[in-house]
């Protein structure tokens, strides 16, 4: 005889978006419109339950320069989860997953942000040229 499971409902875990899930989509978004020029780099530290994700843009053609475009934390929880943006400081929190994605939208759409995209390009194709 089987004991009866007194354990919540677990969810599926393919159900569950992450703040990381999130910014991998976005590197793999980027590779994609740069077609390979700019990819992403995302750096994961965690410490007494907090883990903190550091997502920079990375030029490999330019012996892998980088640039830190956003930091985020949270704990086990998932959310509150704190994003800052590294070039404008602005810091926001989300709630649930759908804050977050607006967020770390408002992040990757800024001027800040496209400025520095536009300017790891330029750099990609000065360097071309120089070959």
């Amino acid at each position: 005889m089987t004991a009866e499971s007194l354990w919540c409902t677990i969810p599926d875990i393919d159900q569950i978006k992450t703040p990381s899930s999130m910014m991998f989509e976005q590197g793999a978004a980027l590779k994609a419109m740069t077609k390979g020029r700019l990819v992403t780099n995302i750096k994961k530290t965690d410490t007494h339950n907090m883990f903190t994700y550091e997502l920079s843009v990375v030029v490999p053609s330019l012996a892998n320069y980088s640039q830190k475009i956003l930091k985020v934390t949270h704990d086990l929880m998932i959310y509150p989860a704190k994003l800052f943006h590294e070039q404008s400081g602005d810091e926001f929190t989300a709630h649930d997953d759908k804050e977050f994605l607006t967020q770390l939208g408002t992040i990757l759409g800024s001027d800040e942000t496209r400025l520095i995209i536009a300017g790891l390009n330029a750099q990609v194709r000065l360097a071309a040229e120089d070959d």
